[in-house]
Protein backbone atom coordinates (compact mmCIF):
# COMPACT_ATOMS: atom_id res chain seq x y z
CA UNK A 1 0.00 0.00 0.00
CA UNK A 2 1.09 3.47 -0.96
CA UNK A 3 1.29 6.56 0.99
CA UNK A 4 -1.71 7.78 -0.89
CA UNK A 5 -3.65 4.86 -0.47
CA UNK A 6 -3.06 4.88 3.26
CA UNK A 7 -3.97 8.68 3.43
CA UNK A 8 -7.22 8.33 1.86
CA UNK A 9 -8.20 5.19 3.42
CA UNK A 10 -7.42 6.53 6.49
CA UNK A 11 -9.70 10.19 5.57
CA UNK A 12 -12.51 8.09 4.22
CA UNK A 13 -12.84 4.71 7.16
CA UNK A 14 -14.59 7.51 9.94
CA UNK A 15 -16.77 8.78 7.05
CA UNK A 16 -18.18 5.46 6.27
CA UNK A 17 -18.12 4.26 9.76
CA UNK A 18 -20.44 7.51 10.65
CA UNK A 19 -22.86 6.55 7.79
CA UNK A 20 -23.17 3.08 8.47
CA UNK A 21 -24.08 3.62 11.87
CA UNK A 22 -26.70 6.52 10.82
CA UNK A 23 -28.04 4.17 8.05
CA UNK A 24 -29.10 1.41 10.88
CA UNK A 25 -30.13 4.06 12.98
CA UNK A 26 -32.80 5.09 10.47
CA UNK A 27 -34.14 1.42 10.49
CA UNK A 28 -35.43 0.74 13.87
CA UNK A 29 -38.32 1.88 14.85
CA UNK A 30 -39.10 2.76 18.48
CA UNK A 31 -42.92 2.34 19.31
CA UNK A 32 -43.62 5.52 21.91
CA UNK A 33 -46.86 4.75 21.85
CA UNK A 34 -46.94 1.06 22.75
CA UNK A 35 -44.25 2.01 25.38
CA UNK A 36 -47.03 4.98 26.58
CA UNK A 37 -49.65 1.91 27.09
CA UNK A 38 -46.87 -0.38 29.18
CA UNK A 39 -46.13 2.49 31.58
CA UNK A 40 -49.76 2.83 31.51
CA UNK A 41 -50.72 -0.63 32.94
CA UNK A 42 -47.38 -0.65 35.21
CA UNK A 43 -49.13 -1.41 39.18
CA UNK A 44 -47.83 1.52 40.95
CA UNK A 45 -48.47 0.43 44.00
CA UNK A 46 -46.31 -2.72 43.42
CA UNK A 47 -43.24 -1.60 41.86
CA UNK A 48 -39.22 -0.98 43.50
CA UNK A 49 -36.73 -0.19 42.09
CA UNK A 50 -33.47 -1.87 41.69
CA UNK A 51 -31.53 1.68 41.48
CA UNK A 52 -30.51 4.47 43.87
CA UNK A 53 -33.58 6.20 42.61
CA UNK A 54 -36.95 5.36 43.75
CA UNK A 55 -39.73 4.25 41.43
CA UNK A 56 -41.28 8.07 41.69
CA UNK A 57 -38.13 9.43 40.76
CA UNK A 58 -37.38 7.48 37.96
CA UNK A 59 -40.48 8.68 36.79
CA UNK A 60 -40.09 12.35 37.82
CA UNK A 61 -36.87 12.09 35.62
CA UNK A 62 -38.44 10.75 32.71
CA UNK A 63 -41.38 13.29 32.97
CA UNK A 64 -38.91 15.81 33.32
CA UNK A 65 -36.68 15.00 30.19
CA UNK A 66 -39.74 14.62 28.05
CA UNK A 67 -41.47 18.05 29.07
CA UNK A 68 -37.97 19.67 28.32
CA UNK A 69 -38.19 18.41 24.71
CA UNK A 70 -41.02 20.95 24.67
CA UNK A 71 -40.18 23.72 26.46
CA UNK A 72 -36.56 23.69 26.99
CA UNK A 73 -33.85 22.45 29.00
CA UNK A 74 -32.60 24.49 31.80
CA UNK A 75 -28.76 23.95 30.44
CA UNK A 76 -27.17 22.79 27.53
CA UNK A 77 -24.29 21.43 26.47
CA UNK A 78 -22.03 23.48 24.10
CA UNK A 79 -22.96 23.58 20.75
CA UNK A 80 -19.52 21.92 19.34
CA UNK A 81 -20.23 18.76 21.88
CA UNK A 82 -23.98 18.49 20.57
CA UNK A 83 -22.88 18.70 17.26
CA UNK A 84 -20.17 16.08 17.36
CA UNK A 85 -19.75 13.77 21.05
CA UNK A 86 -23.67 14.60 21.16
CA UNK A 87 -24.87 13.30 17.51
CA UNK A 88 -22.48 10.54 17.40
CA UNK A 89 -23.75 9.05 20.82
CA UNK A 90 -27.14 8.95 19.80
CA UNK A 91 -26.83 7.92 16.61
CA UNK A 92 -24.84 5.16 18.09
CA UNK A 93 -27.75 4.28 21.35
CA UNK A 94 -30.10 4.30 17.86
CA UNK A 95 -28.03 1.81 15.93
CA UNK A 96 -27.79 -0.40 19.08
CA UNK A 97 -30.92 -0.14 20.50
CA UNK A 98 -30.05 0.62 23.78
CA UNK A 99 -28.74 4.19 25.44
CA UNK A 100 -26.34 3.60 28.24
CA UNK A 101 -25.75 6.55 30.76
CA UNK A 102 -25.37 7.31 34.54
CA UNK A 103 -28.96 5.70 35.64
CA UNK A 104 -28.87 8.18 39.11
CA UNK A 105 -27.55 11.42 36.74
CA UNK A 106 -30.09 14.37 36.86
CA UNK A 107 -30.68 16.81 33.83
CA UNK A 108 -28.71 19.26 34.08
CA UNK A 109 -29.90 22.37 35.52
CA UNK A 110 -33.10 20.68 36.27
CA UNK A 111 -35.33 20.84 39.26
CA UNK A 112 -34.69 17.68 42.56
CA UNK A 113 -36.57 15.26 42.44
CA UNK A 114 -38.99 14.79 45.56
CA UNK A 115 -38.64 11.02 46.54
CA UNK A 116 -42.05 11.41 48.64
CA UNK A 117 -43.84 11.90 45.49
CA UNK A 118 -46.46 8.44 45.62
CA UNK A 119 -45.06 6.44 42.28
CA UNK A 120 -48.69 7.00 41.25
CA UNK A 121 -48.72 10.17 40.97
CA UNK A 122 -45.25 10.60 39.49
CA UNK A 123 -46.59 7.79 36.77
CA UNK A 124 -49.87 9.97 36.03
CA UNK A 125 -47.16 12.74 35.48
CA UNK A 126 -45.25 10.73 33.17
CA UNK A 127 -48.30 9.00 31.21
CA UNK A 128 -49.91 12.82 30.81
CA UNK A 129 -46.31 14.19 29.75
CA UNK A 130 -45.99 11.30 27.22
CA UNK A 131 -49.27 11.86 25.78
CA UNK A 132 -48.58 15.57 25.36
CA UNK A 133 -45.47 14.97 23.68
CA UNK A 134 -47.09 12.54 21.18
CA UNK A 135 -49.89 14.84 20.34
CA UNK A 136 -47.73 17.51 20.33
CA UNK A 137 -47.43 19.67 16.48
CA UNK A 138 -45.43 23.03 17.86
CA UNK A 139 -41.20 23.49 17.02
CA UNK A 140 -38.93 21.05 19.46
CA UNK A 141 -36.62 22.21 21.48
CA UNK A 142 -32.94 20.92 21.30
CA UNK A 143 -32.20 18.41 23.08
CA UNK A 144 -29.30 19.27 26.36
CA UNK A 145 -26.68 17.07 24.52
CA UNK A 146 -27.80 15.36 21.16
CA UNK A 147 -28.83 19.07 20.11
CA UNK A 148 -31.69 19.58 17.11
CA UNK A 149 -33.88 16.68 16.69
CA UNK A 150 -36.85 16.02 14.41
CA UNK A 151 -40.01 14.10 16.06
CA UNK A 152 -39.27 11.04 14.77
CA UNK A 153 -35.60 11.49 16.75
CA UNK A 154 -36.81 12.43 19.84
CA UNK A 155 -39.47 9.58 19.87
CA UNK A 156 -36.47 7.54 19.57
CA UNK A 157 -35.17 9.23 21.82
CA UNK A 158 -37.77 8.96 24.82
CA UNK A 159 -38.27 5.36 23.87
CA UNK A 160 -34.56 4.96 24.19
CA UNK A 161 -34.34 6.76 28.03
CA UNK A 162 -37.27 5.59 28.80
CA UNK A 163 -36.58 1.66 27.93
CA UNK A 164 -33.29 2.41 29.78
CA UNK A 165 -34.80 3.87 33.02
CA UNK A 166 -37.47 1.31 33.75
CA UNK A 167 -35.24 -1.48 32.97
CA UNK A 168 -34.75 -1.09 37.35
CA UNK A 169 -38.13 -1.29 37.67
CA UNK A 170 -39.72 -4.50 38.98
CA UNK A 171 -42.61 -5.61 40.10
CA UNK A 172 -42.40 -6.33 44.12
Amino acid sequence: MNRRQFIIGALCTPVVLVLGIKSVATLRHYPLGQMLREIKALPADKLSSSGSWNVSEIFQHCAQSIRYSMTGYPQAKPALFQLTAGKAAFNTFVAKGSMHHPLDEAIPGAPELVKEVPNSVAQAELVYVLEQFIAWQDRLEPHFAFGELNKIDYFKAHYLHLQSHLSQISLS
